[in-house]
This record gives structure tokens, C-alpha cells and sequence, in this order.
């Protein structure tokens, strides 16, 4: 990803420690538009993201020498995220955001009501908010808005459980708050093309 990343850098497109006001919906196999599964290597990047297992060993006691295994699931959430960052329209294949990482944090609903849940999430960009016929998505550059002030919009990929993460079980299927490109080490998940 080494190279996406500098073509982003090139690009002029968000670059680590900016923050930015996004706003963030939802899409997958259980959505309401029928957008079918979104965590599938068919995405814009061609890529999709994994949990990640991890199996650690603790030394239960010093003598004798025993020890415990334990698995640990990381989530590899996923997003698309709206064409102006994304750098690329409909159809034109990976842009220089895929494979970029956010933290996303949610702060009010879309009627601007305070949220009490749920923590900051770190996604990684595999597929396209389109612009056109799309409001939330077409900002113009990353200083304009959509129709709830954002520079940014993150669809969430129901099916990699980034949605479920940050929305949690309220029913809230918008939000508004931050986002903020982090390295990638930041994220959980691992990469299946």
C-alpha cells in the first residue's frame, strides 16, 4: 500500500493528523437498498478486509513452567468513503484512498441530538461513496459539505461489522462527528484481495 499512499499524498487527498467533520451511514446485505454483501473482493479497491486472529500465550505461574492459550478476534472494519476523498468517479477502479486508514468517531444524530455510545473505530477505505444521484457523498473537494455540514461521508460496511461498532443497537443509521486519517497500524484487520 506504499504506493497508494503516495499517490494520495500526490493527489492533494486527506493526509494523517487532519481531522475533518464526516458524517457516516451504512450499507450491506441487511440494509434497506439492498446493496447486497460489502465485504467482498468485487469492492472499487478490489480488496476486502478479515478479522484477524491472535493467539496468545501466558505464563500462568513461574515454576512449574505452565501456560495458557487464548484466542483473540481483531475486527477488520471496513468502509467506502466519498468520492472527493476517494479520487475516482463510478466505475473507474481503485482510488488513491484505498487502503487508507480513519478513526471515526460519532458525536451527535443526524437532527444533531448528543450520542452516548459506543467508542472512536478504525476503518480502512475499500470501496467508493459515489457522488452521483448521492447528496452525502458529493462534496466538493474536501472543503465542501454535504447536507449535514461534513467534508466526509464513511459508508459503513455492515458486513465487516463497522456499523454495528459504532452505531451499536440505538437503530441510529446516521451520525455526524469526526474523522481523522491514521496509519494503518492503527487498524485491526487483515487484507483479502
Amino acid at each position: 500500500y506504499t504506493s497508494i499512499a503516495l499517490l494520495a499524498a500526490s493527489a492533494g487527498l486527506a493526509t494523517a493528523a487532519t481531522s475533518y467533520k464526516a458524517s457516516f451511514t451504512q450499507y450491506g446485505s441487511t440494509d434497506t437498498w439492498g446493496s447486497g454483501n460489502c465485504n467482498v473482493a468485487t469492492t472499487a479497491c478490489g480488496f476486502y478486509t478479515s478479522v484477524r486472529l491472535l493467539l496468545l500465550l501466558f505464563l500462568l505461574s513461574p515454576f512449574p513452567i505452565s501456560f495458557s492459550m487464548q484466542h483473540i478476534s481483531q475486527p477488520g472494519y471496513s468502509a467506502a468513503v466519498s468520492q472527493n476523498e476517494f479520487g475516482v468517479g463510478t466505475g473507474a477502479g481503485a482510488g488513491p484512498a484505498c487502503g487508507t486508514c480513519w478513526k471515526l468517531t460519532a458525536s451527535t444524530d443526524s437532527s444533531g441530538n448528543s450520542l452516548s455510545f459506543g467508542a472512536p473505530i478504525v476503518v480502512q477505505v475499500t470501496n467508493l461513496c459515489p457522488a452521483e444521484s448521492n447528496p452525502l457523498c458529493a462534496q466538493n473537494g474536501l472543503t465542501g459539505t454535504n447536507q449535514y455540514g461534513a467534508n466526509l461521508n464513511f459508508d459503513l460496511c455492515i458486513d465487516s461489522g463497522a456499523s454495528a461498532a459504532l452505531f451499536g443497537s440505538t437503530g441510529v443509521g446516521l451520525a455526524v462527528g469526526s474523522a481523522e486519517q491514521v496509519d494503518c497500524s492503527s487498524w485491526s484487520g487483515k487484507v483479502v484481495s
